[in-house]
């Protein structure tokens, strides 16, 4: 039943493109839920998270994009096995007694870093194997091609807020820009195309 589940979108920067030789620098979450009115809504909960680094790697480009320096996380950052440990639980408390479905837009970016940071530190992942990619469903819902999913083509088909350019690629705030897109793909109406 879909009122069994949580959706718990999931926005990481990193310091390059693969976990294990580059670092996730940090995590925003933000649930979407199906509310009393049949409609899915974003939560207005979240956590974010900054960590210190843990492997050498380290790209530039990558600081350029999310602005937070190597020397910042070195004294600032989380510990990483407490700090998951703290998502973790944060998730887990706040689904509700639903299942934890991991969204990301481009889901198998995010969900790599934060699967490999659980394993890391010998912890289960609280999301198990699996996650939801709002890009491949826009692609579903609004016959969409893959070049056409990005959040601004999504923001105009879905006729959302605009983003802040200020705060593109701060973790949470993309998580709840995300949610904002997971939930109205969710309330569109079913195709009827298809039977």
């Amino acid at each position: 039943m879909a009122d069994a589940i949580t959706f718990m979108c999931i926005d990481i920067e990193a310091s390059g493109p693969v976990p294990g030789l580059f670092n996730m620098v940090s995590l925003g979450a933000v649930p979407v839920r199906l509310g009393a009115d049949g409609k899915w809504f974003v939560d207005s909960i979240e956590i974010y998270q900054e960590y210190k680094p843990i492997f050498p790697g380290w790209d530039d480009g990558a600081e350029k994009i999310h602005q937070i320096t190597r020397a910042h996380l070195e004294k600032e950052g989380l510990e990483i096995k407490p700090a998951m440990e703290a998502l973790k639980e944060w998730c887990k408390s706040n689904s509700k007694k639903t299942r934890l479905v991991f969204v990301g837009h481009n889901a198998p970016f995010d969900w790599s870093f934060v699967a490999y940071y659980y394993a890391y530190v010998g912890m289960d992942n609280p999301f198990g194997y699996n996650g939801l990619d709002t890009k491949a469903m826009a692609m579903g819902k609004l016959d969409l091609g893959w070049l056409e999913t990005s959040k601004e083509n999504l923001q105009k088909k879905l006729k959302l807020r605009e983003q802040d350019d200020k705060m593109v690629h701060n973790a949470v705030y993309d998580a709840r820009y995300q949610a904002e897109i997971l939930a109205a793909l969710l309330n569109l109406p079913k195709r009827t195309d298809l039977a």
